[in-house]
This record gives structure tokens, C-alpha cells and sequence, in this order.
């Protein structure tokens, strides 16, 4: 097992051991930045007391140690106990860091409350000048407490927020969890203000305070050590703190990143209940979102076309819509009626699906929009739902195309044991209603119109003139203004089902 998932199980002891290391330093610190004391008669009574009654001292010193230890392991239980109640054992591990290091404190704490009462009880019982000598243990230690607290957070909360619970939540999303009163980040900046600055600078006030009032003398060799310590103390702390924001705003850049290059399978993992945690988690749910809006904007595309997609989506989904000069093409299947008798429906299925893919890539090549499939036949627009000066030529080049795609398609069908298909093209050009039809809750996007009943008529007369393409004049005369689109041949011109008027015919 590597060290780094040894440390995420058995983290609660490792916590311990550091919230003890953070005593030591704390003694250490207090050893090197001692008060002056002075040699006085209460001083020396007190010294007397100590040796005297070493059995006491050295009972209160075990059982200082001892409380912070058993205290942590209690808590530590918390996270045994509440194993199979995940909202109760996240709160645990969350707030973890906080319990440990203010129980690790109460060693200092209740050390100060028993010399509190030893020197109550000689200044009853001696009539001791206990002044100088509370004042002076006192501020002894709340810097000590101060200093375990400081060491002891800082870093558990850095190896909580960047080890422990990144590994036991990869996914995050612990924001909710109750938050300690220290996790806000207001509150965290001004208690590392009072750590780094206001508490070093009334320590240090204090201190020469009583180097005056008492007109002790202290070798400069120490005011060198405790300024050195204060200035390491407040680096480190500047460190973690810098720690705590460094790395979560790393992982938010990185993940924008990958979001801006259309990447939304990303999540930051941010694993903490501050702001920064809220921040992290609502980036993933934004990130979410967006996957879930591009799938369905990718899958709307799919059914309605993506141009007649963006055209909805950029704020024209209600009902009604614009008259608009297209070219309608109408493309149908010759004799399919017959030829799906001898095919399975599954096979039938596949071989429209491998025939339509084909085609939408000739129209969609030539800015032609698949509008509808009807059976096996195909309504597409050129010039809507965005306008186009060149529908007619577009729509030309891309039934040529669609010929010779055909082409290569039967021989693939050939090949699978299936049959040839031959089509029907026809074309015309005209205004049109096209907008979103039907009702309130349910409409689609579609043009209306004679252009519209003409095409499909003219697509039915290509079987009387066995031709898989017929054009209509006023499309053919649109074809003609273009460069190089000459070589119409005229086929008839032809009374259509529903106009007065005969319509004259090409093909190519």
C-alpha cells in the first residue's frame, strides 16, 4: 500500500501525532521566547513549591498530556461510529482539523487552571505575592495555546482539504455540510491576521513591558531568536494559507480551460465546505449543465437539422413565420413500395438510414436543409431557414452530387445482398410561408406554400418522363443567371395538378 493511501486510512492518528508535534513546538518556542523574570522573594517561594511537590507537578503534567489525547481519540471514534451514515461521518472528516487542534489546546488550558489554583491556594495559605507570577504564566500560556491551535489547524486543515478529502470524495460536493464558525473565509483571513501580526505584537509588547517594569536584562542573542521565530512562525502560516487558494484556483483554471475547448466531461475537485468548496461544486454543476445542454442541443440537431436548430434556439420558437424566396427539393424513392416486400423490416430500416445519411451530407454540403422525411422520400429547403441569394444553384449542384453518391451507394448495397435504389429529383423556386407551425405545445418547422406543392408535384412527373431529375423553369432560370451552370436540356412543359398555368421542364 502506497504511503499516500496509508495516510488517508489511518489519517486520524496521523492527526494526532501532529497535533502533538505541534506541542512540542509550541514548548520549544516557549523555552526560546521566556519571559524575564526577575529573582524576587515570591518567585523564589514559588521555584520552592514546584521542587517540593514534584509528584503534584509531574501528575498535572501527565494528565495535561493525557486529556488532548483522549479527547482526540473520542472524536476520532465519531468517524468509526458513523461509518454507515455518510451526511454524519462527512461532518466528522470535514470538521476534523478544527476538533483536533482545539482539543490539543486543553492540555495548556487546563495545566493554567491548576497552577491558577495552586497559586490561589498559597496566596490563602502564605499570604504569596501571586501577581507577578500569574501575569507572567498566564500570558505563557496563551501563547501557548494559541501557537498549538495556530500549527495544529493550519496544517490539518491543508492535509484535509488537499490529501484526505480529495481521495475519500473525488466527486466533492461536501459544500453542505455544516460549516465551523473558522471555515468561512473572512473568518480564516482575520484569524491568520491575529496569528501572523496582532498576536507576535502583543506577545512582544508584553514582554518588554515586564523587561521594564522588572529592569531585567535579556542577552540580545534572544530578541534575535524570538524575531526569528515570529517571522518563520508567520511564513509558514502565509504558506498555507497562500496553500489553501493556490491549488483550488489551479484546478478551476484548468478545468475553464478544458469547458472553453468543448470539454464537459470535467469536474474540479475542490473538497472543502468554505466559500472556495461552494465555489468548486457550483463550477461542476455548471459543468454538468452545459454537457447536458450540448447533448440535448447536439440531439436536436440531429432531428430538426442543426441550422433549423440554431435558427429556434436564437429566439424565433414562436408560432407564425416570414415569407422567403427558396428553392424546394423533393426526392423519392422509385418503386420502394415493391421493393420492401422482399426485405425485413429491420433491413428496410437499414438500408433508409445508410440511404439518408447519404443524401443529407449532398445537401448539407450545399447549405441545404433536410426539412422532413416522408416514408422514403425527402423534403429539403435551400434558403431557410437562412436566407440565401443562390438557393436555386445550391440546390442543383446538390442533387448532381446526390446522383453520383447514389451511384457508389448501390454498389455498396450490391455488395451487402441488397437491392439498388433509383430516386426521383424534382426542383422549384418560389416564395414561401416558412416559420414554426402548429400549436402553442407542439409545432414544428416547416415552409407552406404553391413553391412547396409544386416541387413535390414535379417530382412525381419524373416517372412519365423517365428522368431522375426534373426542373422548373423559374428554378432553371435562376440556374442560368449563375456562372457555368449551362447545359439544361428542356423536357416538356407540363400541366401540374393544381395550376391553371403549364410549367416548363429541365433536367440535367
Amino acid at each position: 500500500m502506497k504511503f499516500k493511501e496509508f495516510f488517508v486510512k489511518h489519517h486520524a492518528i496521523f492527526y494526532g501525532f501532529i497535533c502533538l508535534i505541534a506541542n512540542i513546538l509550541a514548548v520549544v518556542s516557549t523555552n526560546l521566547t521566556s519571559f524575564p523574570m526577575p529573582d524576587t522573594t515570591p518567585l523564589r517561594e514559588w521555584i520552592e513549591f514546584m521542587h517540593s511537590h514534584s509528584a503534584i507537578v509531574l501528575a498535572i503534567a501527565i494528565s495535561c498530556y493525557s486529556l488532548p489525547t483522549i479527547l482526540c481519540i473520542l472524536y476520532g471514534s465519531k468517524a468509526v461510529k458513523f461509518k454507515q451514515k455518510p451526511k454524519e461521518y462527512t461532518e466528522v472528516l470535514v470538521h476534523m482539523p478544527i476538533a483536533y487542534s482545539l482539543r490539543g489546546t486543553t492540555g495548556w488550558i487546563s495545566n493554567a487552571i491548576c497552577e491558577v489554583v495552586i497559586l490561589l491556594y498559597l496566596k490563602i495559605t502564605a499570604d504569596m505575592d501571586i501577581a507577578f507570577i500569574l501575569i507572567s504564566s498566564f500570558t505563557s500560556y496563551i501563547f501557548l495555546t494559541i501557537l498549538t491551535f495556530t500549527l495544529s489547524f493550519f496544517s490539518l486543515e491543508t492535509l484535509n482539504r488537499n490529501l484526505v478529502l480529495p481521495a475519500l470524495y473525488p466527486q466533492g460536493n461536501i459544500s453542505r455540510v455544516n460549516r465551523a464558525s473558522l471555515s468561512s473565509l473572512k473568518n480564516m483571513f482575520l484569524f491568520y491576521f491575529f496569528s501572523a501580526a496582532v498576536f507576535p505584537t502583543a506577545y512582544l509588547g508584553i514582554r518588554l513591558f515586564f523587561t521594564k517594569r522588572y529592569n531585567v536584562e535579556i542577552p540580545n542573542y534572544l530578541d534575535f531568536v524570538f524575531t526569528l521565530l515570529l517571522l518563520l512562525i508567520g511564513l509558514v502560516l502565509t504558506f498555507l494559507i497562500a496553500y489553501f487558494f493556490q491549488r483550488p484556483l489551479k484546478k478551476l483554471t484548468e478545468s475553464a480551460n478544458e469547458i472553453s475547448k468543448g470539454n464537459y466531461d470535467v469536474a474540479t475537485k475542490i473538497c472543502s465546505n468554505d466559500e472556495m468548496g461552494i465555489l468548486g461544486d457550483s463550477f461542476n454543476a455548471m459543468a454538468k449543465s452545459l454537457k447536458e445542454k450540448e447533448f440535448m442541443r447536439d440531439t436536436f440537431g440531429k432531428i430538426v437539422t442543426p441550422q433549423v436548430r440554431d435558427y429556434l434556439l436564437s429566439g424565433n420558437a414562436g408560432l407564425g413565420g416570414k415569407t422567403l424566396e427558396i428553392t424546394v427539393m423533393f426526392c423519392d424513392i422509385r418503386g420502394f413500395t415493391t421493393l420492401s416486400e422482399h426485405m425485413r423490416p429491420e433491413e428496410v430500416v437499414s438500408l433508409l438510414n445508410s440511404y439518408f445519411t447519404g443524401l443529407e451530407k449532398c445537401i448539407a454540403s450545399h447549405g441545404g436543409v433536410i426539412n422532413k422525411y416522408i416514408g422514403d422520400a425527402v423534403m429539403a429547403l435551400f434558403g431557410a431557414p437562412v436566407p440565401s441569394s443562390t438557393h436555386a444553384m445550391d440546390a442543383y449542384l446538390a442533387a448532381l452530387d446526390m446522383r453520383k453518391t447514389l451511384v457508389e451507394m448501390n454498389k455498396s448495397f450490391v455488395q451487402k445482398g441488397m437491392p439498388e435504389i433509383h430516386f426521383g429529383i424534382g426542383l422549384h423556386s418560389g416564395p414561401v410561408l416558412a416559420g414554426n407551425i402548429g400549436a402553442s405545445s407542439r409545432m414544428e418547422y416547416t415552409v407552406i406554400g404553391d413553391t412547396v406543392n409544386t416541387a413535390s408535384r414535379i417530382e412525381g412527373l419524373c416517372k412519365n418522363y423517365k428522368t431522375d431529375l426534373l426542373i422548373s423553369q423559374s428554378t432553371a432560370l435562376l440556374i442560368d443567371k449563375e456562372e457555368g451552370a449551362n447545359g439544361l436540356t428542356f423536357v416538356a412543359e407540363s400541366e401540374i395538378r393544381g395550376r391553371k398555368e403549364k410549367v416548363r421542364l429541365y433536367t440535367k
